[in-house]
């Protein structure tokens, strides 16, 4: 085991999600360590199958029990992997968990990932992926994070689709 792996999966037994329930009835461990076999393996088939959350921490918009802890485990690996589809499709989870249908539990989404301000600004700044950095500006957005979203039309707005820029958007 690498040392990344070993802070990810300190963050795992971190998270509590070895304790909850599953919406399918298992431990909700197994979501999070197949995504992270495939993610690993063929990130873009998470893109194109993106049901892997499906009935287990979330279904359609509504957030089940294991979703804080996903968003959690989530936010501490998201520097494990800097750039290319696996940070991409580990940010469209992240803006999954920060928005739905509002309950107790999409807040505690929302408060687990807000601290992470600070990689979603980088991941603006690092032009690295317009994709990306569109995600993290969402995130921003969702976790209504208005003074940073500010600061990225206006510090950032050139590495930002131009319809992120406008005010009225989101």
């Amino acid at each position: 085991m690498t040392h990344p792996r070993r802070l990810i999966r300190a963050a795992i037994e971190d998270s509590g999600i070895t304790t909850l329930r599953c919406e399918c009835g298992a431990n909700a461990l197994h979501m999070i360590e197949e995504f992270f076999e495939t993610l690993d393996r063929d990130p873009d088939s998470l893109r194109e199958r993106r049901d892997w959350m499906e009935g287990h921490a979330m279904s359609g918009s509504f957030h089940h029990r294991p979703a804080p802890a996903v968003a959690e485990i989530l936010m501490a690996a998201l520097p494990f992997y800097p750039t290319g589809a696996a940070r991409t499709v580990i940010l469209e989870v992240l803006l999954d968990l920060s928005d739905g249908d509002i309950d107790d539990l999409v807040e505690q989404c929302q408060q687990v990932i807000r601290p992470g301000v600070w990689l979603f600004l980088e991941e603006i700044a690092s032009g690295l992926s317009p994709a990306s950095a569109s995600l993290a500006f969402d995130i921003l957005l969702a976790v209504e994070e208005d003074d940073w979203v500010a600061f990225a039309r206006e510090q950032l707005s050139d590495m930002l689709p131009a319809v992120q820029l406008d005010p009225g958007y989101g």
